[in-house]
């Protein structure tokens, strides 16, 4: 039997996600015992002693289900919006996909740039829309002008990663400014900032406030990255009042689990635990970059937890090779860039070690021709 024949025929072309290669597959194909994780922009570091807590105390009451009101009232004093302009999904890429199931139909389209986040099409496919596909910019990144142009009338909404999921590249606040502007009153315009903790001083601030002004403008944001709790899957959405009523009508009973929320609200309260992290990772960011340079590997400056590098001819050997010493990184083969990897930033002295075993397969590489790719 074919099932796919029973698929709705928007749904037929569609793959299924492929995460990245987790540590318990590697041990389980590979009998490794120590395993490095570099591959999908998690947090090296368990969540906050805080988090922990509360996730255990919640865990006596899962028989009940949970109530997501104090997470909300929390996060609308934290970033003073209101609270009816709030939603929270099972990540922000629940919340994203949500968005596009409520507001896209198949006469519209969608504008994405060539190198935004891969799941997105998949998203706008599943709806039988078009997609429009703005040329990136520098090192991966937005080019704004490239995003208004593929807009339409039949336009429906522009999916914007901010720093992108590939190279980090995040749009400075000109360019915001000139994008949100620049939109027409028929498009929605939705900012995943699923990396903003980690922005330096050129990115926007106070995103959180657009939807307030901009009424076609959604920011999404998640508790994945910065705050450790990537396993818990909670992330929120930031829209005007009426959008987040509209979405509510698709949204599932009780998308957050008990556990979630209390992990998400001591995770929200204990600032100074972010702090560390995010120094932590910024520090790592930085040694990562300066030590694979040293070694003459092109890195993408970024602004997330993660860095993009090129290793040319080189990249297969250095990733095989690397997997088979127990460190996983992200081959961005998906993205159409073979020759790429893209390494999350580790715990110091995690780092270290992958540094020292992507020396180790580098000196091995003895054709100049080969190795001459990478610099």
């Amino acid at each position: 039997m074919d099932w796919t024949e029973f698929l709705a025929p928007p749904l037929r072309s569609l793959a299924p996600y492929r995460p990245g290669i987790t540590e318990e597959k590697l041990r389980r194909e590979r009998g490794l015992r120590e395993i490095y994780k570099f591959s999908s922009n998690e947090a090296p570091f368990s969540p906050s002693p805080a988090a922990l807590a509360a996730m255990q105390g919640a865990l006596t009451q899962s028989n009940r289900y949970p109530d997501a009101q104090a997470l909300l009232d929390q996060l609308a004093a934290r970033l003073h919006v209101p609270l009816d302009t709030l939603v929270l999904g099972t990540g922000s890429i629940d919340v994203i996909g949500a968005l596009v199931r409520a507001f896209v139909s198949p006469e519209h389209n969608v504008v994405l740039s060539e190198y935004g986040y891969c799941a997105y099409p998949a998203f706008v496919t599943e709806q039988g829309a078009a997609l429009r596909i703005a040329a990136s910019g520098p090192h991966f990144g937005h080019d704004v002008e490239q995003l208004l142009a593929r807009v339409d009338g039949r336009t429906r909404m522009i999916l914007v990663d901010s720093p992108t999921n590939l190279s980090g590249q995040s749009l400075d606040a000109t360019a915001l400014t000139r994008l949100v502007d620049g939109l027409p009153a028929h498009v929605l315009l939705i900012l995943d900032e699923a990396y903003a903790e980690f922005t330096d001083s050129s990115a926007p601030r106070d995103t959180e406030q657009l939807p307030l002004r901009h009424p076609n403008v959604i920011v999404t944001r998640t508790f994945s990255k910065a705050y450790g709790l990537a396993g818990l899957r909670i992330g929120y959405g930031i829209a005007a009042a009426g959008l987040i009523d509209c979405l509510n009508r698709i949204r599932p009973p009780f998308p957050a689990s008990r556990v979630a929320l209390a992990g998400a609200a001591a995770a929200l309260d204990d600032v100074a635990y972010l702090k560390r992290i995010v120094s932590a990772t910024l520090s790592g960011r930085r040694r990562l970059t300066d030590a694979l340079r040293a070694m003459n590997v092109t890195v993408f400056d970024g602004n997330a937890n993660f860095v993009l590098t090129d290793f040319g001819l080189a990249a297969k050997t250095v990733y095989e090779g690397l997997l088979k010493r127990g460190f996983i990184t992200r081959a961005m083969n998906t993205y159409g860039l073979p020759t790429h990897l893209r390494i999350s930033v580790g715990a110091a002295d995690e780092v270290e070690k992958l540094l020292g075993a992507i020396k180790q397969l580098l000196e091995a590489t003895s054709d100049n021709t080969t190795r001459g790719a990478y610099r």
